[in-house]
């Protein structure tokens, strides 16, 4: 089963790799009321990224702009629930793939009752449906 959600926004943040960079962005939206769902940070060479799933992708920009942060790219994210076994996610992301649909970042949200439910970029979400 596959449903876009129109609410959640991925938002990609170049900064500087250094203590508390997490931290300010976590305060930051949290002061800005902007939930984050999940996210995904790391590092390398002194330069880090962060990839912020959150509910409102406007007000998080706009925070984190005014507040000296790079935005480096916004996208619109879809989740995907599959069953949790072994080889589903290979099985989900083939038939993306022969669909023509790039996966531009995955996200595990959670993982309960016997499924898991995925949150996906992707380049073309109609033909991820």
């Amino acid at each position: 089963m596959c449903r876009l959600v129109g609410l959640l926004e991925e938002i990609i943040v170049a900064v500087d790799d250094r203590p508390g960079v997490l931290a300010d962005i976590g305060e930051l939206l949290g002061r800005t009321g902007v939930n984050i769902e999940t996210l995904c940070a790391s590092s390398h060479n002194g330069q880090g990224v962060i990839h912020l799933v959150v509910d409102d992708g406007d007000d998080a920009g706009e925070a984190l702009e005014s507040n000296g942060f790079k935005l480096a790219e916004t996208r619109s994210v879809l989740t995907a629930t599959i069953d949790d076994r072994p080889g589903e996610l290979g099985r989900y992301c083939r038939r993306l793939a022969d669909s023509g649909v790039e996966i531009k970042s995955a996200y595990v949200a959670k993982r309960a009752g016997g499924e898991t439910e995925l949150i996906l970029a992707v380049d073309n979400a109609e033909d991820a449906g």
